[in-house]
C-alpha cells in the first residue's frame, strides 16, 4: 500500500498517536455514586406479593417504582441532599482526577475550539450519543428515587448529563492536545435528547440506545515498507485502543457497535406482539486505525494499512427489551435494567460497500 510523501511529511517522529476519547466513560464514576444509596434502600426491601404490569413500564423511569430505584412518594429532603452531596463530591473528585490523569501531562494554553467531525468516520460521536443517554437515563432514575416530580426529574437528569460531558469538553479546549468540539457537544446534547423526548412524550423509553462488543483480539499483522522495514499492525491496535478486555471495550471502534433498538409493540402499539421484542439499527466501522486514516510513523519509516478500505457498517438484528422480561425477583430486576444498555447478541444483516453481508451473531 502507498502512502502519499504529505500523509508521511504530517506524521509524528515516533509513535504518539492521538488517543481515543475514552474520558466520556469516566463520569460513569458520578452516576454510580449517585445511585449508590438508592440501589441499597432497594436491596433491603422484601419482595410482596403485589401483583404489577413489568412489561408496559420502564424499568429506569415509571417501573422503578416496583423496580430498581422506588422513588419516593412525595419529595424526600432526606434523599436528595444525601444523592446531591454524594454526587457533587463525585463531581469534584471526577473533576481533579480526570485532570490528574489525562492533561497533566500536556501543555495547558488558551482556550480554543477544535474540529474533530472528520475523525475515526463519526464513530466517536456515536460513541458520545450513547454515553449521554446512559447517563440522562440513570440521572434520571436517581432523582426520582428522591421523589423529585417527573418533569423535574427529566430536565434536571437533561442538565446532568451534559454538564458531565461539558465538563470533559471544556478541559479539552484548554489542552494544547486537543480542544473543545462543537460536534462533541451536539453528539451528547442529541443523545441526551432521545431520552427526554421520548419521557415528554410518551412518559417511556420506545427507543433504548445499546452498546455492543465483538471483544476481537488485536490483530497479528506484519506490515511491510519498501526499504524492507516492517511494522505490527496489532502494537498499533494496542497504542490507540489499549491492552485490557475493558480499556479494549470503551475505544476499539473496529469491535464497537451503537445500536438505536426499538421496541415494536409500543411503536406499533401491537398488543399481540411480545413486549421485550425490539429490532435494532446499528452502526459502526471496520479497519480503522487512526482519526484520519491508517498511517503511522516508526523509528523514521512511514507506514500506512489499507488505506483506502476504511469503511463504514450498517446492521440490522432482533435484540430484547430485557427488563420487559416479567419477574417478580426485584435483584433479576435490577440486572435486567442494567443489562439494557447492553445490545443481545443474535443474528444481523451487514450493509456496506454497497452490498449485503450476513452475521451469526452480533
Amino acid at each position: 500500500m502507498t502512502v502519499s510523501a504529505a500523509m508521511l511529511k504530517s506524521l509524528p517522529d515516533t509513535l504518539s498517536p492521538k488517543p481515543i476519547p475514552m474520558k466520556r466513560a469516566l463520569p460513569l464514576l458520578l452516576c454510580l455514586l449517585f445511585l449508590a444509596p438508592a440501589c441499597n434502600a432497594l436491596l433491603s426491601q422484601t419482595d410482596g406479593r403485589q401483583r404489577y404490569d413489568y412489561t408496559q413500564r420502564d424499568p429506569l423511569a415509571e417501573v422503578a417504582e416496583d423496580n430498581w430505584l422506588r422513588p419516593a412518594e412525595e419529595f424526600h429532603g432526606g434523599r436528595f441532599y444525601t444523592a446531591a452531596g454524594i454526587g457533587a463530591g463525585a463531581y469534584a473528585a471526577f473533576g481533579v482526577g480526570l485532570y490528574s490523569i489525562w492533561y497533566k501531562g500536556y501543555e495547558l494554553e488558551s482556550f480554543h475550539t477544535f474540529n474533530d467531525w472528520p475523525e475515526w468516520e463519526q464513530m466517536d460521536k456515536a460513541g458520545h450519543l450513547f454515553t449521554a443517554y446512559f447517563f440522562n437515563r440513570t440521572a434520571f432514575a436517581g432523582l426520582r428515587w428522591t421523589g423529585l416530580k417527573r418533569p423535574a426529574a427529566r430536565y434536571t437528569a437533561l442538565g446532568v448529563a451534559n454538564l458531565l460531558q461539558a465538563t470533559i469538553e471544556t478541559m479539552d479546549g484548554f489542552s494544547s492536545n486537543w480542544g473543545f468540539s462543537l460536534s462533541d457537544m451536539g453528539a451528547n446534547l442529541a443523545g441526551s435528547l432521545v431520552f427526554t423526548a421520548q419521557d415528554a412524550l410518551w412518559r417511556e423509553q420506545r427507543i433504548l440506545l445499546k452498546v455492543s462488543n465483538d471483544f476481537r483480539p488485536p490483530p497479528d499483522i506484519v506490515v511491510e515498507h519498501p526499504s524492507g522495514a516492517s511494522s505490527n499492525l496489532g502494537n498499533i491496535s494496542r497504542l490507540r485502543f489499549g491492552s485490557s478486555v475493558a480499556e479494549r471495550y470503551l475505544k476499539d471502534y473496529n469491535a464497537q457497535t451503537i445500536w438505536a433498538s426499538i421496541n415494536i409493540a409500543s411503536i406499533v402499539q401491537a398488543h399481540t406482539l411480545p413486549p421485550w421484542l425490539n429490532i435494532a439499527v446499528g452502526y459502526g466501522v471496520e479497519d480503522v486505525y487512526g482519526a484520519y486514516g491508517n498511517v503511522w510513523r516508526e523509528n523514521g519509516v512511514g507506514f500506512g494499512y489499507r488505506t483506502g478500505d476504511r469503511r463504514r457498517q450498517w446492521f440490522l438484528s432482533p435484540d430484547i427489551y430485557l427488563s420487559r422480561i416479567p419477574t417478580r425477583k426485584r435483584w433479576v430486576r435490577l440486572a435486567l435494567g442494567i443489562l439494557d444498555f447492553v445490545k443481545v447478541p443474535a443474528p444481523a444483516l451487514e450493509y456496506s460497500r454497497g452490498r449485503f453481508y450476513g452475521h451469526w451473531i452480533m
